[in-house]
């Protein structure tokens, strides 16, 4: 889970007041329970001509994907194959941030129906 800190890291010293940022124990109690109100929302990088398409896969709570959490490119390319993938992190409503990942494998994800995730 430590690929996650970087992510949320701006967005939880917001949250916090200024006194408490060197407080170690407030940053993870304050980071895991982000994370535990979080989702993730996946989508593929679809070329098409000269473009990206943004093809939505999945959205989930960050608590039921443990395994996206741990292994993140395991878990795409478990579930979705090979691609350029992008994940955006909402906590509640607010965008946190967003990461990109790389598989290498066959694209499942072509078989599969988009979702409309916007």
């Amino acid at each position: 889970m430590d690929w996650l800190w970087p992510i949320y890291e701006e967005y939880i010293f917001k949250m916090l007041e200024e006194s408490q940022h060197s407080d170690q124990a407030v940053l993870r109690e304050t980071f895991l329970k982000v994370l535990g109100e979080s989702t993730a929302t996946l989508f593929v990088m679809e070329p098409v001509g000269d473009g990206i398409v943004f093809r939505g896969l999945g959205r989930w709570k960050l608590k039921e994907v443990p395994e996206l959490l741990m292994s993140p490119n395991d878990f795409i390319d478990a579930h979705f194959g090979g691609g350029k993938f992008k994940v955006n992190f909402h906590h509640v409503i607010s965008f946190v941030g967003t990461h990109n990942f790389r598989t290498y494998s066959e694209e499942k994800w072509r078989a599969l129906e988009e979702l409309d995730l916007a």
